[in-house]
């Protein structure tokens, strides 16, 4: 079929006015697009687009718009009737067909008017591609660095601790992602810049919800990421040191910051159970360690402090857990060289610092290369520490994950200790502890005892 639009200044035989209309704007729907060609033509997400022009007569005559389709071989795809008659100023609208555009496909669309007097105006030329399938399932990774990640199925951060996802699509033509979490307003990011930042105002079961969005609006399947913001432990917190990765290692307490020599290493259910998801902190060198901005807990009322520990190599002493004091560590949860049994070169212990240091010593020998749960308590109404060692060894020499309790020895009170809690470091960075360091708790009261310590040492194991 063969389709002539008029040239610009064609016109009837006998045109009663002189000045031919024009069409002062045009664009298409789903989605609503303003004429382009071109690079910048349009992609829209149906086979019925409408098709839509203003007209307008300088002579303020009555015009009728004629389309025209036409696919990309410049064979005309269609060419219905002139619309009715409207005044010089109004929109006509045409929707194309079922059966006429297919997926994939780039067309032009002219339009042009035609007076009541019989003069045609100049045609616009404009250009779309047809799109209709949506992108593929987006996908949602937590951004390893922030204060908290945000794992799938997996409790982790705390309240007012921020977090970041970063959303991706194998479909190369997404511009765009809308998102949304459980009980705040959706929001959208550009593809270019795909990550969205998080922080809770409450804690527990969250979801966030995202669609990836192509050039046509098309819009992807949901994808669903379930999480759960972490209850903080008041006076206290647990970090289980999995990140594998960054400078920040979260829990329920305060962000732990690595000093930038700090690296990571598999965890004793890597190591033991073949599980590669757990990880540790590798101190390897003198200025090793993580610390928070302030204290974990309250040292002048009753406490447990727990660990995961290996000890790689021997110093005079070192501290794989403490927090700071005024002038000494308020507690420190480690190992020394000096105190220990007949024959055992280093033991493993628990102090805290009152009117003067006190210590409870391990009977049994600080192995290396082997894993145990260390775990210290303080009684401040009893006036005593106690220390539990627990054997888990290593994947070639298991251990006999029995508790080993070392106390409880008699203390003087310990006073406030308002520094920082730090790992694989003592007071000021002092003592450094060679090792690994995994899953680390602290917590208000005494709430260890044989049981308890077993119960965690086998599922450390």
């Amino acid at each position: 079929m063969a389709v002539v639009l008029p040239a610009a200044g064609a016109s009837a035989a006998k045109p009663s006015r002189g000045s031919a209309p024009v069409v002062s704007s045009a664009g298409i729907s789903d989605p609503q697009s303003a004429c382009a060609a071109g690079s910048a033509r349009p992609w829209v997400r149906s086979t019925t687009p409408t098709l839509r022009a203003t007209l307008t007569d300088p002579d303020g005559q009555a015009v009728r718009a004629t389309f025209l389709v036409v696919d990309s071989r410049g064979r005309v795809v269609w060419a219905p009737p002139a619309t009715g008659q409207q005044a010089s100023g109004l929109e006509h609208a045409v929707t194309v067909p079922e059966g006429k555009l297919t997926d994939g496909g780039t067309y032009t669309w002219l339009v042009t008017g035609r007076d009541d007097g019989g003069r045609w105006g100049l045609p616009k030329l404009c250009q779309l591609t047809v799109d209709t399938a949506p992108p593929a399932l987006p996908t949602i990774t937590p951004v390893v660095g922030e204060p908290a990640v945000y794992a799938e199925d997996v409790a982790s951060g705390g309240v007012s601790q921020r977090g970041s996802f970063m959303l991706s699509d194998e479909s190369t033509d997404v511009v765009s992602y809308q998102y949304v979490f459980s009980g705040s307003a959706s929001g959208e990011v550009p593809a270019t810049a795909p990550t969205i930042s998080y922080t809770p105002t409450t804690s527990g079961p969250q979801t966030l919800q995202v669609h990836a969005v192509d050039r046509a609006g098309n819009v992807s399947p949901t994808r669903l990421y379930r999480f759960t913001v972490a209850a903080v432990v008041t006076g206290g917190g647990k970090w289980l040191l999995d990140e594998g990765a960054g400078d920040v290692a979260t829990g329920t307490g305060a962000p732990l910051t690595l000093t930038p020599t700090t690296t990571w290493t598999a965890g004793p259910l890597a190591e033991l159970a073949g599980r590669p998801t757990d990880r540790a902190l590798l101190f390897d060198g003198p200025a090793d360690g993580a610390a928070a901005a302030g204290p974990a807990v309250d040292t002048t009322q009753p406490f447990t402090v727990s660990a995961f520990v290996r000890l790689d190599a021997l110093g005079s002493s070192g501290a794989a857990v403490s927090q700071d004091g005024s002038a000494a560590s308020g507690f420190t949860l480690g190992y020394d060289t000096t105190g220990c049994a007949e024959g055992v070169p280093a033991c493993w212990t628990f102090a805290t610092s009152g009117d003067d240091t006190s210590v409870t010593r391990s009977a049994g020998a600080a192995n290396l290369g082997s894993w145990v749960h260390l775990t210290g308590t303080y009684d401040a109404a009893g006036g005593t520490i106690a220390l539990y060692v627990c054997e888990i060894g290593t994947a070639d020499a298991p251990g006999n994950l029995i508790p080993v309790t070392a106390g409880p020895v008699t203390v003087a009170a310990v006073p406030p200790s308002p520094g920082p809690f730090r790992l694989g470091q003592g007071f000021g960075g002092a003592a450094p502890f060679a090792g690994a360091l995994s899953s680390v708790t602290v917590t208000e009261g005494v709430v260890a005892s044989t049981t308890s310590v077993r119960r965690a040492c086998s599922l450390g194991a």
